[in-house]
């Protein structure tokens, strides 16, 4: 993997744009820290002053002007490192004590607080910097106080430089954690590209490796996985629907050539024309009923029938079922009756839904014998609506329930009844339309066809 290929990667410049945002923010913050310091650095120095400033007029009302002088010479001798600013002024301009040369320029005649430059007798250093306070005593003399703020400068600098290589440092670590990330990011990019060529080759076994970190990009690859397994399900049941319709068709449609060829063949005979013809007719009728149950399979499986989905009661259409058969069940000697919880609502695709009950109740009444029973049963329970058809018949074997839900398959005990063996894929393929699970049990004796619904 190369670095300059990697740099361009989305990953790698969306940590660069949120490094950049930090830093804007770590910035503003580093400002503001700097700001408050040095406020609270001269309030500091004010405090000092104006302590100090206040301890001398106290004594300038106590001694007078001489006792003041006396004590500000005694103070710059203590203050060895020149710290403190003093300047004590007569009237005539005169400078009856301090540590200045003469009045500053800056504080000129303005009172209070005031920042000047000045060169000092000796201490401070050449051109420092002083936040003073002028005031008018009695008798129009003029005292300054001041302190240096070279200390305060120094803190200041000190902490700015700790909070630059701080800065400095956060941005180095967001630089290499972003050029780090962004590689193990690209290489789970990359891990699942491949897999995903591999599989546009033509290898449909191929599933997306999980982590186990359960992040997005598990999320992503599960979801991919399942999506996977579906269209090799689907795959597979084109393969096994293309073999069926190739095994299963071709002996109708070979009757029909044989009867045709018989009867051209054989002697004129109006009647025996018109009999072929109805076998004929019957027989397209069976093979167009086959091709219809494929059709309402594969609307059935596709989304699209999601948009006709609307509120339904499955008591209300599952005794239009019963009904439908009845008369059916009644010429077998078959008694129908149907057990439905009155008060429930699903949402589902009617026609759908009452084709495939339609189905289960047919198969039911056809392999039920005589003075056999058949129930439509309607209810809820646990969070999910039932809707089971139960009969007395021969039922499936376990071994056998799954694999009749696939398309033209059939029991070798049923091939001599009517049918094209789609009957249950069609129930399997509604069943996962509406999210449903479809059960097959043993019914002792007979078989129950259970479809389970979950419901809000």
């Amino acid at each position: 993997m190369r670095p300059d290929s990697l740099l361009r990667t989305t990953t790698f410049r969306l940590a660069l744009s949120y490094l950049g945002i930090f830093t804007v923010s770590a910035m503003a913050l580093l400002a503001l820290v700097s700001w408050s310091t040095t406020m609270f650095i001269e309030w500091q120095v004010q405090e000092t002053v104006e302590a100090e400033a206040t301890g001398l007029s106290e004594i300038y009302h106590d001694r007078d002007l001489g006792g003041l002088s006396e004590i500000i010479s005694q103070r710059m001798r203590q203050d060895v490192d020149g710290r403190t600013t003093y300047l004590l002024m007569g009237l005539d301009g005169r400078i009856l004590a301090g540590n200045l040369k003469a009045w500053p320029a800056e504080v000129n005649d303005l009172l209070g607080w005031v920042r000047f430059r000045v060169l000092p007798l000796g201490g401070i250093g050449a051109g420092a910097e002083v936040l003073a306070h002028a005031y008018e005593l009695a008798d129009g003399y003029r005292l300054l106080v001041g302190r240096s703020l070279a200390d305060a400068k120094r803190v200041k600098s000190a902490i700015n430089r700790a909070l630059g290589w701080g800065l400095a440092l956060t941005i180095l670590l967001g630089v290499v954690g972003g050029y780090f990330t962004s590689r193990h990011m690209l290489q789970r990019v990359e891990e699942m590209s491949r897999t995903a060529r591999r599989i546009f080759g033509g290898d449909m076994s191929q599933r997306m490796h999980l982590s186990g970190t359960d992040d997005e990009f598990d999320s992503l690859a599960e979801s991919f996985n399942e999506m996977m397994d579906e269209l090799e399900r689907l795959l597979e049941g084109i393969r096994t629907v293309s073999d069926n319709i190739a095994h299963d068709l071709r002996t109708p449609l070979n009757r029909l050539r044989s009867r045709i060829d018989l009867v051209l063949l054989g002697a004129p005979d109006c009647d025996g024309y018109r009999r072929t013809l109805e076998e004929t007719l019957a027989e397209a009728d069976n093979l167009l009923a086959t091709f219809s149950a494929i059709l309402t399979i594969s609307h059935a499986e596709s989304a699209a029938r999601l948009e006709r989905f609307e509120t339904i009661d499955p008591a209300r259409l599952a005794g239009d079922v019963v009904e439908l058969y009845e008369p059916l069940a009644e010429e077998k000697g078959i008694r129908l009756h149907c057990l439905a919880q009155t008060g429930l609502s699903l949402k589902a695709d009617r026609h759908l839904l009452f084709q495939a009950l339609a189905n289960l109740v047919d198969n039911a009444v056809k392999y039920t014998p005589a003075a056999g029973e058949v129930s439509v049963s309607v209810g809820a329970a646990s969070g999910r609506l039932n809707v089971a058809v139960s009969d007395s018949g021969p039922g499936i074997p376990e071994d056998s329930r799954l694999k009749v839900l696939d398309r033209f398959v059939r029991l070798d005990s049923t091939r001599s009844t009517p049918g094209n063996g789609l009957g249950l894929s069609l129930v399997q393929a509604v069943a996962r339309l509406h999210n449903a699970r479809l059960c097959l049990d043993d019914n002792h004796p007979g078989l129950v066809v259970r479809l389970e619904f979950p419901v809000a």
